[in-house]
């Protein structure tokens, strides 16, 4: 115990101040971390929504426009047997 109380009270008091100023900054550091990591995080979350929220619009204006391509072709070709075989029935211009 005698090292530990000369280690913090090497200097008289600018010992012990200077070992609360390193465990401050060792705190702070810390936090600063802890909070990137945060930052960090979120972005990645806000990324991933923006990814997602871009590929659900992609799908949905594809379904949309397939639907349109589909309708366009809406023909009902009807086939009936005439006197030279099968026969279509339809414009197809």
């Amino acid at each position: 115990m005698t090292m530990m109380r000369a280690a913090f009270f090497e200097n008289g008091p600018v010992g012990l101040l200077r070992a609360i100023l390193a465990a401050i900054l060792a705190a702070a550091f810390i936090g600063l971390v802890v909070l990137l990591a945060a930052f960090l995080t979120a972005a990645a979350l806000v990324v991933a929504g923006v990814a997602a929220m871009g590929g659900v619009a992609y799908w949905a204006y594809r379904k949309i426009r397939v639907r349109k391509a589909r309708q366009k072709d809406n023909d009902v070709l009807v086939a009936r047997r005439g006197p030279h075989g099968w026969t279509v029935d339809g414009d197809r211009s």
